[in-house]
């Protein structure tokens, strides 16, 4: 605990002790008594909310104390017990401020003395329980928002990186442009040499000059061409997206490098996806080779709470239709009938790739 909690833990179990000092001339030694200890108790009511509240309705029934069964109530409704429970509790409160047990054989019940009997017990019963209520509601809300926050940050990065990834493949593509027409001319220029050199060695170099020329051209080529992550990287993937994949199925087999990246970029956006606009909800991912293709599915439950509000202006799920286009395949991404949402996508694949595949 902080100094700033412990200060209001003894703000309050002051108050409680000097409400039963100042009230102690319409109670007994014995009711005094366990009254000072019942406020002791006040510093355990997040801890054990329920246990302190019985031990509060006590020194309610004396019908002068009503402090700690208001902290203990207030402790229960902020507390993530279950709604239920504290509607049981406010109804305890209630009943116990409500009926004057010390008095309870000679007591007459006007109607006036009734109705203000009532409006206290509500009074006692209610206002604790919204309060702690609203409490809890703020504390969630700001967990969500820190939430939201963090995954705007994970977007932002993501964007930046992306940025960056584009600008590598602006210049890669422009090194290789370049280097390969040179490399190329190097080639030719080294074969007419080898072709009209007089000396047996000077043919020979002139000849591995070229062979070198068109090596250097390939393995350029080569690295331009890398396709990114493949289906070899997604257990890394899921692992990194932590609570939110309930289950997955992972059976790709074989696939080509152009269609692995499409699927391992798919599952990724997915994930995204449900990290930013559905926080909190438990997803289903599925990879496996079907007669018509690959499958990729990524289907989530509904959020705990409310979606948040979709972003107009991304572009993830568009390119990646059109990426699965032009492998010939096809993307969907609708809600599901329980509130969830489901993306669905069929790549193409050749009839020799292989089967095999793991389960997680």
């Amino acid at each position: 605990m902080t100094p700033r909690s412990w200060a209001v833990e003894a703000l309050v179990v002051a108050v409680a002790v000097a409400e039963v000092l100042a009230t102690r001339a319409w109670l007994e030694d014995w009711m005094t008594v366990g009254a000072l200890a019942a406020a002791g108790t006040l510093v355990l009511r997040r801890r054990f909310p329920r246990t302190v509240l019985a031990l509060a309705l006590l020194t309610l029934a004396t019908g002068v104390l009503w402090l700690p069964a208001m902290c203990a109530l207030h402790a229960l409704a902020a507390s993530d017990r279950r709604r239920g429970e504290v509607v049981a509790g406010s109804a305890a409160v209630a009943v116990v401020a409500f009926v004057p047990w010390r008095h309870l054989g000679g007591y007459v019940w006007s109607l006036p003395d009734t109705t203000l009997g009532v409006l206290l017990a509500g009074l006692l019963a209610v206002a604790p329980a919204a309060l702690g209520l609203l409490g809890r509601a703020r504390a969630e809300l700001a967990a969500r928002l820190a939430e939201l926050a963090l995954s705007r940050e994970r977007e932002r990065r993501y964007a930046a990186e992306q940025a960056a990834l584009r600008e590598r493949e602006r210049l890669a593509r422009d090194v290789h442009d370049t280097a390969a027409h040179h490399l190329s001319l190097i080639s030719l220029r080294a074969g007419a040499l080898a072709a009209t050199a007089e000396s047996a060695p000077y043919r020979e170099e002139a000849a591995a000059l070229g062979e070198l020329g068109r090596r250097a051209a390939a393995d350029l080529r080569r690295a331009i061409r890398h396709d990114g992550p493949g289906l070899d990287r997604l257990p890394e993937l899921l692992e990194a997206a932590g609570d939110i994949v309930g289950s997955a199925h992972l059976a790709p087999g074989d696939c080509p490098p152009a269609v692995q990246h499409t699927a391992y970029r798919i599952v990724q956006e997915a994930l995204t996806n449900i990290r930013r606009h559905a926080p909190g909800a438990s997803a289903e991912v599925s990879v496996r080779r079907t007669d018509d293709g690959l499958r990729i599915a990524v289907r989530n439950t509904p959020p705990p709470g409310p979606c948040a509000a979709p972003d107009q202006g991304g572009h993830g799920l568009p390119g990646l239709r059109t990426r699965a286009a032009a492998l010939g395949g096809t993307l969907t991404a609708t809600p599901t009938t329980d509130g969830g949402f489901a993306v669905d996508a069929t790549l193409p694949l050749p009839a020799a790739a292989g089967s095999s595949g793991t389960r997680t």
